[in-house]
């Protein structure tokens, strides 16, 4: 208890620090001043669509993201938070085999903490033309798919996390460091009166230990994957043979997902936790503070998949978006925005040396493990180049971008709405590869729509083998001219309507409240935007 007491302590003391971990410049800018669901959304905004890296290299990544050396040992070993006694070496168990089936022998596994067979199941059976595994990013987004000893993750199953009475308790993993219950052993407040069946549900205890790491991954689940997330989706021929993949926009989010966990009678992203399940993280939050292990963890995060857990950052946060802060103004800790620009019509040369970054070393080819996002403005709209979910390579040079498979490049406008966008496609380009667009029409490289953000990546086209070797087709790109939408009279509409209580389009026409579709809108005289 001592010992606990003191950890807590410095883990309190670490939190006045912890804002500092955020990485530097703006990238939480856009959250400062939010409240409450405008707060979330804005998060939701800068961790959206992930680079994550395929389920099969999650093996590699884990020796990056969960190393761990222990006192009076020698060696480094996988960080597993469901076993006090597992040793397993880097890399040495990659596909959870070992002898026997006990605890620390056994080997490890991938851990969907967010337990994969409540993925949109409606859109994912466990048979047929869709799988879990086609559930993506999240199937192998590293932030919730922890390392953990196969005879835990066995027993944990697909349980919801809960707290146990011992005397309920039917399995304790080695030195009672876990626990679980078959029957109706779970003593969360609230348990009972809002689960169905309780009385005979199982439930998976974690260790005190993990307990917050645990609750602030489930935190961001529902903030990364609100309504709006980019998805790729497998075409397949008659006999169910996957022959490729069509980029999507989706509007599945976690209110889809099926658990006890979820509040299932509302589709609302803002809060999809049912309540018993956000009381409990939300205490385990609380109690277990923001760790170093889940600061560094972070960080490898941030180079691997080019995205961060908000809640390491920010300690409390969820406080300002479910809590008793979500009347407050929230501050990033950073300088405040300034007035954002209006995007204007433009002419942008696609290539190394717009993208201002130095690839000399690797010939024009990112490192794989720097998944980080590039971005550059232009007229003020936000171009961003990135690996994409699953991507592999990251290609520029002194006349073009490549987007392989999975690569994306999103383009922003910011106080008005993209319209037409003309690419300039050099080269031999495989005749099975196409530009594809999240949103509007594609026709002849030129995309036309009416959006505020679009996101354009090449259609992907299982790899051929050629001379022996992979071979992986790719688009080019080197030149992009865009439209926005004329913001000529909006000024005098501005000063007509001022007082006016109505809604208005960039036209001028009165619009239904109720029926509004994302866009930018005109109310008293200011500019809003729906996304």
């Amino acid at each position: 208890m001592k010992n606990r007491l003191l950890l807590i302590c410095i883990s309190l003391f670490a939190v006045t620090a912890l804002h500092a971990q955020a990485p530097a410049g703006t990238y939480y800018q856009k959250t400062n001043g939010k409240k409450g669901r405008e707060l979330k959304t804005a998060f939701y905004e800068i961790i959206k669509n992930p680079s994550v890296v395929h389920y099969d290299t999650l093996w590699n990544a884990y020796n990056l993201s969960d190393p761990r050396t222990f006192d009076g040992e020698e060696g480094t070993y996988i960080w597993d938070m469901y076993s006090g006694i597992s040793r397993y070496p880097l890399y040495t168990y990659p596909h959870g085999t070992g002898a026997g089936n006990t605890e620390g022998v056994k080997g490890i596994q991938r851990e969907h903490s967010m337990v994969k067979k409540w993925f949109n199941p409606t859109d994912a059976p466990a048979s047929g033309s869709k799988t879990y595994s086609d559930v993506r990013p999240m199937y192998s987004d590293i932030v919730h798919v922890i390392p953990t000893d196969a005879v835990c993750n066995n027993n944990r199953n697909d349980l919801c996390y809960g707290e146990i009475e011992d005397e309920q308790v039917d399995w304790w993993s080695a030195n009672n460091f876990c626990k679980k219950s078959k029957q109706g052993g779970c003593a969360t407040p609230g348990w009972a009166e809002q689960v169905a069946n309780s009385a005979k549900t199982r439930v998976f205890e974690p260790n005190d230990e993990y307990k917050g790491d645990l609750a602030r991954i489930y935190f961001y689940m529902a903030t990364c994957y609100e309504p709006g997330y980019l998805s790729w989706i497998p075409l397949r021929d008659g006999d169910k043979k996957k022959t490729g993949e069509q980029m999507v926009l989706s509007d599945n989010h976690c209110g889809t997902w099926t658990s006890d966990m979820f509040n299932l009678s509302s589709d609302d992203a803002y809060q999809p936790f049912a309540p018993w399940a956000l009381d409990m993280l939300m205490k385990w939050s609380k109690q277990d503070p923001v760790s170093q292990k889940e600061i560094d963890r972070n960080e490898v995060i941030w180079q691997t998949q080019g995205n961060r857990n908000p809640f390491v950052d920010y300690p409390g946060l969820e406080n300002y978006i479910w809590g008793d802060k979500a009347d407050v103004a929230f501050e990033y800790g950073g300088d405040p925005a300034g007035e954002e620009p209006t995007s204007t019509n433009c002419e942008v040369a696609l290539n190394k040396t717009t993208l201002d970054v130095d690839w000399s070393e690797t010939e024009n080819l990112r490192d794989f493990w720097t998944r980080t996002p590039i971005s550059f403005e232009k007229n003020g709209i936000t171009f961003t180049y990135s690996y994409g979910m699953e991507g592999k390579s990251l290609y520029a040079d002194e006349n073009e971008i490549r987007l392989y498979n999975y690569n994306t490049l999103t383009l922003t406008a910011h106080n008005t709405e993209l319209t037409r966008v003309e690419f300039t496609i050099p080269g031999q380009n495989h005749e099975s590869k196409t530009l594809v667009a999240s949103v509007g029409n594609m026709e002849d490289n030129v995309w036309t729509g009416t959006a505020s953000e679009v996101t354009f990546a090449s259609n992907y086209v299982s790899s051929t083998k050629s001379g022996g070797v992979s071979k992986y087709y790719y688009l080019e790109l080197s030149n992009a001219v865009i439209t926005v939408a004329s913001p000529s009279g909006i000024e005098d509409m501005l000063r007509t309507i001022s007082t006016d209580n109505r809604i208005y389009n960039l036209m001028g026409v009165p619009v239904d409240e109720g029926q509004l579709r994302p866009g930018i809108y005109i109310k008293n005289g200011k500019k809003f935007i729906i996304k």
